[in-house]
This record gives C-alpha cells, sequence and structure tokens, in this order.
C-alpha cells in the first residue's frame, strides 16, 4: 500500500536547548512537534517535526503557517 502520511521537519538542530527552544515556539502558535534525536557524522542532531497528516494537502496548510513564523519546513511521506 502507498503511504499517505506526511511529516513536516521544521529543523535539524546540534543543540538540545535550542530544539527545545523551537518547540516551545511550535507550542505558544497551538502546533504539537516532536522531536527525535539522530547521529550523524557531524555529531547528534536533533530534528524537529510536526505531523504526522493524512494528506499532502494538510501538511501543506501547515507547512504555509510555519512559514509565516519565519520557519521553513520539508515535507516528508513516512
Amino acid at each position: 500500500p502507498i503511504s499517505s502520511r506526511y511529516i513536516l521537519q521544521v529543523a535539524a538542530v546540534a543543540n538540545k536547548a535550542k530544539a527545545e527552544e523551537l518547540q516551545g515556539r511550535l507550542k505558544q502558535a497551538g502546533i504539537k512537534s516532536y522531536s527525535q534525536k539522530t547521529s550523524t557524522k557531524e555529531g547528534d542532531r536533533y530534528r524537529i517535526r510536526v505531523g504526522p497528516f493524512g494528506s499532502r494537502e494538510e501538511a501543506d496548510k501547515m507547512r504555509a503557517r510555519l512559514s509565516k513564523m519565519g520557519l521553513s519546513a520539508a515535507v516528508q511521506s513516512v
């Protein structure tokens, strides 16, 4: 079956405090987010993500909302 779930990756930061600060901004805007810690060659990164969304359209709407906050997000299907 084709996956029809989408997430938005808002950021990938090296600093946990930065990740928490960004999640705080999203929470104040009423946007639920979560972070995923991942290891890269450059060290640990904290990915800040929003979703999942059931459709690409929903994900794009949220991306537009994030962009009004000055955040660029990448849509990813999961």
